[in-house]
């Protein structure tokens, strides 16, 4: 199958449990040797939508196909799928090594293809000096390579990762979000990741579908979800924006408790417009060109940027303020005005 083939169809699929519709005639293609995720909230349906992927729940309806199989009669442990868990579920009294092997021994692996591969898939993670290591003398970024290894090693043709970098601190956590990706493309895997942080979502994969309460809200790669989210969930969830309800008409956008003020055509049929901080500039009071008049209420200091909120009317407004340099940053109940492009207002036509 050549790069770019559809390798997982799945097909309006649904799940429910009781009176919670978990999944709702859910549809996505996922590409060979795509890095792909599964992002949403707490009680989206991702979790349920990777486990009937793996076979550990059956949908009430849809199909699931891999690479043109139909994967929902199979048995998870027939399936050419592996699921790393958030846990890692490594086994406390085997050293890494026994760790990695453990499917293959299952599998009934001769013993010298068992030590080869083991052997690959450890140099791969960086961890051949600590095959004979017990996971309790591990760090938890080592632990987790120990478990994406396992993973591996009996080369499925998909690899679902539920939450795996949750139980890391922040600076583990960005290192081993690069070698995620260095790994996937080094091993040719597909990937497909479930995690409620948009950074790790956007930093990580090429493709991201957001779900919504079971349902594909968006489906599209970070910098479109980022630049061109349709509704107004997407636009809320992936980033940091300021989202005005309202009207278009005449070429302004009308909001409640905030001026009028000019958009491109292209808002004509929506139901709200959003503001990236990065796309809005702070002005002084009264500049030439200011759109809007407000007062600063907070500021967050936040190394490379500042995140302004000014509160304009009834509505608070998101500015990020650049190249500070050592300049004072603006301070509480300051007068400023506020000024972006026309085409920085991103028209949201769903809620």
């Amino acid at each position: 199958m050549a790069s770019g083939d559809v390798l997982l169809d799945i097909h309006s699929v649904s799940r429910s449990f009781g009176d919670v519709r978990a999944l709702d005639d859910v549809s996505l293609q996922i590409r060979e040797n795509e890095f792909f995720a599964l992002l949403g909230p707490s009680g989206c349906g991702k979790t349920t939508l990777l486990r009937v992927i793996a076979g550990f729940e059956q949908p009430d309806s849809g199909t699931v196909t891999l690479d043109g199989q139909d994967l929902l009669p199979i048995p998870p442990e027939k399936r050419a799928v592996n699921l790393m868990f958030q846990s890692y579920a490594l086994f406390p009294h085997m050293t890494v090594e026994r760790n990695v092997g453990y499917g293959l021994v299952c599998d009934k692996v001769p013993r010298d293809e068992i030590r080869t591969r083991v052997g690959e898939v450890l140099a791969t993670v960086g961890l051949t000096d600590k095959r004979d290591a017990l996971p309790k003398t591990l760090s938890g970024g080592q632990r987790q390579r120990v478990a994406l290894a396992r993973a591996i090693v009996k080369r499925p043709r998909l690899l679902l990762l539920d939450e795996p970098l949750s139980a890391l601190d922040r600076k583990i956590r960005g290192e081993m979000q690069m070698e995620l990706k260095r790994l996937q493309h080094e091993v040719g895997i597909t990937f497909v990741v479930v995690t409620h942080d948009q950074d790790e979502a956007m930093s990580l994969a090429d493709r991201v579908a957001v779900l919504d309460r079971g349902v594909v809200r968006q489906l599209a790669s970070p910098m479109d979800l980022y630049r061109r989210p349709r509704s107004i969930f997407v636009a809320d969830f992936i980033g940091n924006s300021t989202i005005l309800r309202g009207t278009y008409g005449h070429g302004q956008w009308m909001a409640d408790g905030v001026p009028p003020f000019a958009v491109a055509d292209s808002a004509r049929e929506a139901i709200a417009i959003a503001l990236r901080p990065e796309a809005v500039t702070l002005v002084p009071e009264g500049s030439e060109g200011s759109r809007v008049r407000g007062e600063v209420v907070e500021v967050f200091f936040q190394g490379d940027h500042a995140l302004c909120q000014v509160r304009v009317g009834g509505e608070m407004f998101l500015a990020a303020l650049r190249d500070h340099g050592d300049h004072a940053l603006p301070r509480r109940d300051e007068a400023c005005g506020l000024t972006w492009a026309d085409d920085a207002a991103v028209p949201l036509f769903e809620e």
